[in-house]
């Protein structure tokens, strides 16, 4: 059973922006978000405090919070998973665009370097 939900406008446009790059429909990465927010809830390791606080910005959620809350096998599987097409697409543009492709080692924005107009 459809459920209509109200939600703000700032939320449906980072919705819409994921579900394209995700090629998942608006429902389905709704759905798809719902379902990582239950998760994350119910696992005592990861801990919705720590959560909670990072979405309050209290508290940085960053690769090495998760290893200490014992996440080490979810950060290695992420590491080694391949890129999907969709993905590399989305990376090769920000690259040619030159901006923020990831983080150094120092945590600072590396940026991708721009096409040449010829």
């Amino acid at each position: 059973m459809s459920q209509a939900v109200k939600i703000s406008d700032m939320e449906m446009k980072a919705l819409r922006d994921a579900a394209r790059v995700n090629s998942r429909s608006i429902s389905g990465q709704a759905e798809h978000w719902l379902r990582i927010g239950r998760a994350m809830e119910r696992d005592p390791q990861v801990g919705y405090s720590r959560v909670e606080m990072a979405l309050r910005g209290l508290e940085p959620l960053t690769l090495d919070s998760l290893a200490e809350a014992g996440q080490d096998d979810f950060i290695q599987a992420m590491a080694d998973a391949p890129a999907t097409a969709v993905e590399e697409d989305f990376w090769r543009n920000r690259r040619r665009r030159g901006v923020g492709v990831g983080l150094d080692d120092k945590d600072r924005l590396v940026f991708g370097t721009p096409a040449v107009k010829r």
